[in-house]
This record gives C-alpha cells, sequence and structure tokens, in this order.
C-alpha cells in the first residue's frame, strides 16, 4: 500500500501533536488541560451514541430468525389474478 503526500503530512502532523502534548508542563488548571482529554471524550461520545442509536433501531429494524422461512411464505397467487386468466373475445363468449 502506497502512502501520497496527504497522508503522510497528516501522519506526521498526529504524531506531532501528541508529542507536544505529552510535553505540557506545569499542573492541569482544567480539566481540558489533561492530555488526550479531546481524544477521549470523542471516542467515548462515539461510543456511547452508537450503543443509544443500536438500542433505539434495533427494534425497529430486528427480524425473527425464520423471517423468510419457506413454510412461511405466500401461495403463489398468479393462478387466481384476473390477468391470468383467458381473455375474452369482443362479444363475451369465451372461445
Amino acid at each position: 500500500m502506497q502512502l501520497n503526500i496527504w497522508q503522510l503530512l497528516f501522519g506526521f502532523a498526529l504524531v506531532g501533536s501528541l508529542v507536544l502534548g505529552l510535553m505540557q508542563r506545569g499542573e492541569w488548571v482544567y480539566l481540558w488541560d489533561f492530555p488526550f482529554f479531546f481524544a477521549l471524550t470523542g471516542l467515548l461520545g462515539c461510543l456511547f451514541l452508537s450503543w443509544v442509536a443500536k438500542g433505539l433501531v434495533s427494534p425497529l429494524l430486528d427480524r425473527r430468525e425464520d423471517y423468510y422461512d419457506e413454510t412461511e411464505k405466500d401461495p403463489d397467487w398468479s393462478t387466481e389474478s384476473p390477468a391470468a386468466a383467458s381473455p375474452a373475445t369482443p362479444n363475451g363468449k369465451e372461445g
């Protein structure tokens, strides 16, 4: 797999920001001064939203295991369809 220039630049920026974040000196004044605070908050937020969305959508989309079972298929109604009947002659008598 060959990396293009944008992927390399993104990788260098990511590694550089992580190194600079760990080199921070001094005491943490606020919670968001903690290294990787925003990365961890974003990860946990995404996981929580995925969990909530699965809980909301699953009851609507889940099907029984035998939903497409052969024994529960509708019978073939094509023989009873008016379109499947033999065509009538113009005077109304079948010939």
